[in-house]
């Protein structure tokens, strides 16, 4: 049939109200009530409109109304692409950027960009297949912004240079070849590498794990090369795998030999010239309060009730008064920008000498503090707050089981766990629990996002192996931390910002109105949504949130919601944090692992020596030390992420071949992922080896539709898989699917008659 040319202008007029949202052809159809209409036709049509710029195109499929939009023609030289660009996107965004380069296994890559320019670029820019130069996955890059959509904020550009390389070694598995020996990364998206020169490999090295520095980077023409180190094991040995993922995220494993001299001359107790002119606290009876395996303790608590008034000390350690600017140990911390925490073990961001010892606040050890103290009324309003540097001898080491304990019916869970004897610091916990509760009524109340998702825990064999994988509930022990250091984290933000100094903010930008839009495209099916407006609001998240409290797929929505979420972040401009619904806010309780915590520490000192210098002076410097310390926390992230999912990997391999009930949880272009109900990880199921029918990927993107049968399979699914390869190279589980039930929303959905379920045939694929 013809498309007529009142529906193209329909659409158009449709897409014109919708402005900015990008919207499919089915998506359009099923809102004006079309039902029959030659689709590529009308897509011709469209694309005619995006010629004469009329219409954008996002992605292959989506349409919007942006009749401003520009493209930068590829012909064109450097100045008139530079040029073409500042008139297409305004002169609000700049021509060259820096940021975070991540290739994905296709070819082409994204830079993140942080720091000031990251508020004009709310997508990551892509760098099309060819365009990366030198560029390695993982590599801070400066980029040209070759084009930029105003409608949508998508842009893309060529990355100009490397700023800095995080790839001096690579690891990955020995290869014999015709001309020699190469590193295969375990990581699919580095390069391979040629080895020449080094250590000379054994016959029986091939595929053992090796360490390779590199001697030159990759070209268009040529891969890289390198010379090789060491070759350090196999794949299953719990060290190697260790510094498989150190070497794969350029984590550093040891410290400079000068930061190491430096700690080993520092004292193993402070000394009387350290305490001269501190508030004596000592007798004060402050606590820890951390998980049972914690080794740091850079947070201490201590509660007073004063008739209708509460007085908090968080006492957090001065690692600024040890690690000052200039030395070994500084530069070795900024370079690591925070702590890395594996299952059964972490690489510190201080040497142990200070962040186990001399800095942590060991119980009956005097320690150096700095002190928030803060002042309650009897409705938990914040009603003062008083910082100085202090000298305390925390009265106890406590975990959050035996706190727990304590606050519930006095006995523990397990009988393992000490009780807590002291009937004052019972007193002191139960006073803390009840200021807490109030504390999180109203940060909730003030918009806050209430987002609880339970975190996986390792357990380990004697060996290192992983032997279970179980979910930790937090506890009212773990939520009276995390109140009272957001409470000394607000404060403090807010006494620095009126005392007009630099420091690194910690912020979290509101969403982009056009993620919404693509979170409520996955929703509707569930019968959700989230109100939309620009900005964003913490209530509208919130409202939703509480629509999932309950949902048997609560867990699984929630993760989609916080994937819509931007990533929190340093910066030297404050822009507020949107999750904790802050106007202000910073680090400042732990300096022990985070390297903004100690920045935040060397501000407050010199507030109150009285040698601080004007904010407008110091911008520059402490914007590009938050871009350094975001870019490693995300680094620090990825890499904790990958040994879980290597621990994930190899605790299956020991489950090869046994049926396991599951649910889907998102969907690929290669197949579908499976949370197994009983452990917290997913694996792959690829559609091609699905034999019951010939799937295709629906157009929206979020489910697979049998051609024969019209099966969807969609998120929500039940279904029943079993184990049938596992990688621990590239921490992958592979599942087959051996029973499948419809999830009831989708069945719904499907029977309603919405073309949401319309097929796309993948180009070069004919249907059968």
């Amino acid at each position: 049939m013809k498309t007529r040319n009142d529906d193209t202008e329909a659409f158009i007029a449709y897409l014109e109200r919708r402005a900015p949202r990008a919207l499919t052809i089915a998506q359009i159809a099923h809102e004006l009530g079309i039902e029959r209409y030659d689709r590529k036709a009308l897509k011709a049509a469209l694309e005619d409109k995006v010629a004469a710029r009329t219409l954008g195109r996002s992605g292959k499929t989506k349409y919007y109304w942006a009749p401003q939009v520009r493209e930068v023609a590829p012909s064109r030289g450097p100045q008139g692409r530079r040029r073409d660009a500042r008139e297409a996107r305004g002169a609000h965004v700049p021509d060259r950027v820096e940021g975070r380069y991540s290739r994905v296994r296709a070819g082409y890559g994204f830079v993140e960009v942080l720091g000031n320019a990251a508020a004009r670029f709310h997508r990551d820019i892509l760098i099309p297949s060819g365009m990366e130069g030198t560029a390695m996955h993982g590599d801070r890059v400066a980029v040209e912004i070759e084009r930029f959509d105003p409608a949508t904020h998508r842009s893309s550009g060529r990355v100009l240079s490397v700023v800095e390389s995080v790839h001096e070694r690579m690891i990955g598995s020995l290869e014999s070849h015709v001309r020699g020996w190469r590193l295969i990364p375990h990581d699919e998206r580095l390069p391979l590498v040629d080895i020449l020169g080094g250590v000379e490999p054994g016959p029986g090295d091939a595929g053992a794990i090796a360490v390779v520095r590199l001697t030159s980077p990759p070209t268009p023409t040529r891969a890289p090369r390198g010379e090789l180190e060491q070759v350090i094991g196999d794949e299953d040995d719990p060290e190697v795998q260790f510094l498989t993922v150190a070497f794969e995220f350029g984590l550093r494993v040891e410290f400079p030999e000068a930061a190491v001299a430096e700690a080993e001359k520092l004292p193993i107790d402070p000394v009387a010239s350290d305490i001269e002119g501190r508030e004596d606290l000592r007798d004060r009876r402050f606590v820890t309060i951390d998980g049972a395996d914690a080794r740091d303790f850079d947070d201490a608590l201590c509660i007073e009730t004063l008739g209708e008034t509460r007085r908090v000390w968080v006492a957090i350690a001065d690692v600024a008064h040890y690690v000052r600017p200039g030395t070994a140990l500084d530069e070795e911390a900024a370079r690591r920008g925070t702590s890395t925490y594996f299952p059964d073990r972490a690489i510190p961001m201080l040497p142990t000498r200070l962040s186990n010892e001399l800095c942590s606040l060991n119980p009956d050890r005097d320690r150096l503090v700095v002190v928030a103290e803060m002042d309650y009324d009897r409705l938990a309003r914040r009603i003062g707050a008083r910082f100085y540097r202090a000298v305390i001898r925390s009265k106890a080491r406590l975990t959050y089981d035996q706190v727990a304990a304590c606050l519930t019916s006095g006995k523990a869970v397990d009988p393992n766990v000490p009780m807590v004897e002291d009937p004052s610091l019972v007193r002191d916990l139960r006073a803390m629990r009840e200021l807490m509760l109030e504390l999180y009524s109203r940060r909730v109340a003030a918009g806050a996002l209430d987002l609880d998702l339970p975190e996986p825990v390792v357990d380990l064999s004697d060996e290192g192996r992983c032997v279970g994988l179980r979910t930790l509930e937090r506890n009212d022990a773990h939520r009276i931390v995390e109140e009272l250091m957001l409470e000394a984290n607000c404060a403090v933000a807010s006494y620095l910002g009126d005392s007009k100094v630099a420091f690194p903010y910690r912020i979290h930008e509101p969403p982009d109105p056009a993620d919404m839009d693509e979170l409520n495209e996955f929703l509707v099916r569930f019968g959700l949504r989230i109100e939309v407006e620009d900005p964003v609001r913490p209530r509208h998240v919130q409202a939703l949130l509480d629509r999932l409290r309950g949902h048997r797929l609560e867990r699984v929505l929630s993760r989609r919601l916080l994937r819509s979420l931007t990533q929190a972040q340093y910066s030297a401009i404050n822009s507020g944090h949107f999750g904790l619904a802050f106007p202000t806010y910073c680090h400042f309780t732990s300096p022990i692992r985070r390297y903004p915590d100690l920045l935040v520490h060397r501000q407050l000192a010199r507030v109150f020596d009285g040698t601080a210098a004007p904010a407008a002076d110091e911008n520059e410097a402490v914007e590009a030390a938050a871009v350094a310390s975001s870019q490693c926390e995300r680094n620090a992230m990825d890499a904790e992420r990958a040994m879980l999912d290597l621990k994930r990997a190899e605790l299956m391999l020991q489950h090869i071949g046994e049926p396991e009930p599951g649910t889907v949880v998102s969907i690929a272009r290669f197949g579908f992922f499976v949370e197994l109900d009983a452990y917290p990880l997913e694996g792959a199921v690829r559609i091609q080896e699905v034999s019951d029918d010939f799937y295709e990927l629906v157009e929206s993107g979020d489910a697979f539709q049998g051609v024969r049968t019209r099966r969807v399979i969609a998120v929500g699914d039940r279904v029943v898989v079993e184990v049938t390869n596992v990688s621990l190279p590239r921490r992958e589980i592979d599942f087959a699917l051996l029973e499948h039930t419809e999830d009831e929303s989708t069945a719904r959905h499907r029977s309603s008659g919405s073309n949401r379920y319309a097929v796309r045939t993948p180009r070069g694929r004919r249907r059968r």
